[in-house]
């Protein structure tokens, strides 16, 4: 659906670099400590990253980041 790859790719411009690697990593199903391995911060700084998406996503959860990442990349 190009209307809803494209809204959702909309709302991740709004976002730095880090957040959408942590958008993308949430995505991918990856736990907080997977995250900040991968992009060398705390698990702490994940956690925090995660819970700000939330708000500045406007979504309900985590779950809901993982479907707008799935919906603006979705062959990630």
């Amino acid at each position: 659906m190009p209307g809803r790859q494209q809204q959702a790719q909309a709302a991740l411009e709004r976002l730095t670099d880090r957040e959408r690697e942590v958008v993308i990593a949430v995505g991918q199903g990856k736990t907080n400590t997977e995250i900040a391995d991968d992009i060398y911060i705390s698990s702490a700084t994940a956690k925090a990253h995660a819970s700000k998406l939330v708000t500045k996503l406007q979504v309900n959860n985590r779950t809901q980041i993982a479907l707008l990442a799935h919906d603006a990349y979705p062959d990630r």
